[in-house]
């Protein structure tokens, strides 16, 4: 049976110029695209400029040169006499003025048919075979009635070549060099590629700083990504230079940036709580749970008289009464973070605090409390927007967190007024009080200050986190007071259901 070859591996590149092609199509700065179009631009511009007056000296030269051979022959005719009768053999070179027949440039006088007569010179100054090769290089009765000039090169030399018709129906053919004409070109251009130069130099180093100093703030931002990148999430861009559009970019940067820094903060600082809510919940459950599972294996196993097992059920529906609190309170705290904004109608806030007041009379008949504000008054209304029951809550969670927290003979106000378009709600005792660094911790949840005492007193660690969730829901503040031996006060704000109704 015939087995299927393997497929063919891909060919290993091995050309040498695989990294110097990846090099080039490495993208290019930013400062050096800038620079080489502002060069560019100059160059094309310079080169236009240069083209145009190399041209246009090229055609003032040119123009002068043809001057000068039409000059000649104007003096050609000027020389001859104004009548005279023609001579049975006339001689074509008296036609020719001596400064032309001594000139070292080459010249010829031709016949009307355009046929070389004779140079007109001295062997010595200039041979028949210049004037025959002078007269061979252009069309001479064509350059004569055109009366324009031509470029001609003799011998390694370049000439201007003029045709004039003279007297007799002769044509003369004179040049001119052109070689100091062309030196004078070639040093212009000399010279206008030299300063060409200099400027593209200058400007090429003048944007590149121009553009180093207008593209810091760019790479500012980049030092300041990588830094954050590198988890340095305080670093932001510096605020010194720059356009104000690159001010508005850094400013908007920057805003970003704290938003992002805040965020991650606050989603560690919410991740850490729940972990902490997670141990402490768990915590919190377990003690009674195991309480609960102790006394029923020792039910199950009979090993409690008549007396311990009334002991044992009092302790298993105390614990079970304990958990219940605790999951009510959970759930209470996600009603509220599910539901930040409750359905709210006018609440009478000092109705609710003297209700809450005469509850912890009921519980502790023997605590002294005052009541101030509003509630003096039986018939003084203080309505809040608000939820009745997560209100009814908050009153009640600052005041049994009096009674759990401090002891049953310290006193305490509960005070309801109006101040400054806002209801005020405030609680104060006369207990221990707390340390600052426990105070900054009492919204915390499963917090206590002492564990020992809550615990023997009920208290779940989540009162006071109940209460925040509260007042947040409503649009409130909550300022806490408190010193190690000063007692606390607790004071809330809300809106004043007459002013936002």
């Amino acid at each position: 049976m015939k087995t299927a070859e393997p497929a063919a591996a891909a060919p290993v590149t091995s050309d040498p110029d695989v990294p110097a092609k990846s090099a080039l199509h490495r993208p290019r700065s930013l400062r050096g695209s800038l620079t080489l179009v502002n060069v560019a631009l100059l160059a094309l511009g310079l080169l236009l400029a240069m083209a145009a007056s190399l041209v246009g000296v090229w055609t003032i030269l040119i123009g002068q040169l043809d001057d000068t051979l039409r000059q000649d022959v104007q003096d050609v005719r000027d020389s001859a006499p104004a009548s005279s009768p023609a001579p049975a053999s006339p001689d074509p070179c008296a036609a020719v003025p001596s400064a032309v027949l001594h000139r070292s440039a080459p010249y010829a006088l031709l016949d009307s048919r355009g046929r070389v007569v004779r140079s007109c010179v001295r062997e010595s100054d200039g041979p028949r075979r210049d004037a025959d090769a002078l007269a061979a290089s252009v069309s001479p009765v064509a350059l004569a009635d055109r009366g324009e000039g031509a470029s001609v090169r003799l011998d390694g030399e370049v000439y201007r070549v003029g045709a004039q018709r003279v007297a007799g129906g002769g044509i003369l053919l004179s040049t001119t060099p052109m070689a100091g004409m062309m030196a004078t070109v070639k040093k212009l251009f000399l010279l206008e590629l030299l300063v060409s130069a200099a400027l593209l130099s200058l400007l090429a180093l003048l944007t590149q700083r121009a553009a180093r100093r207008r593209l810091r703030p760019l790479e500012d931002m980049v030092q300041t990504a990588s830094a954050i990148a590198a988890g340095h999430l305080g670093s932001r861009i510096p605020t010194a230079g720059g356009s104000s559009e690159v001010t508005e970019l850094r400013t908007a940067l920057n805003s970003m940036l704290q938003q992002v820094e805040t965020a991650f903060r606050c989603r560690e600082e919410a991740s850490e709580q729940v972990k902490r809510f997670a141990a402490d919940a768990s915590h919190e459950l377990r003690t009674p749970l195991a309480t609960i599972r102790g006394y029923a294996q020792l039910f199950d196993k009979g090993m409690l008289g008549p007396e311990e097992q009334e002991r044992a059920i009092g302790r298993i529906a105390s614990e079970a009464d304990r958990m219940n609190r605790l999951v009510e309170e959970l759930l209470a705290l996600a009603r509220l973070e599910q539901q930040p904004q409750p359905q709210r109608r006018p609440v009478d806030l000092a109705l609710l605090a003297r209700e809450a007041a005469v509850d912890l009379l009921a519980v502790q008949p023997g605590r002294p409390v005052t009541e101030a504000g509003a509630l003096k008054l039986e018939d003084e209304r203080v309505p809040v927007l608000g939820d009745e029951g997560l209100l009814r809550r908050l009153v009640a969670n600052l005041l049994s967190n009096v009674s759990v927290h401090t002891p049953p003979e310290a006193p305490v106000t509960v005070e309801v007024t109006r101040e400054d378009e806002a209801v005020l709600l405030r609680v104060r005792d006369d207990g221990p009080g707390m340390r600052p660094e426990d105070a900054a911790r009492i919204f915390d949840r499963f917090f206590r200050a002492d564990p020992d005492r809550a615990r023997r007193t009920g208290g779940s660690g989540l009162g006071m986190s109940i209460v925040q969730a509260v007042v947040q829901a409503h649009d409130g503040t909550l300022r806490v007071e408190t010193g190690l031996g000063e007692g606390m006060t607790v004071e809330v704000r809300f809106p004043d259901a007459r002013l936002t109704a």
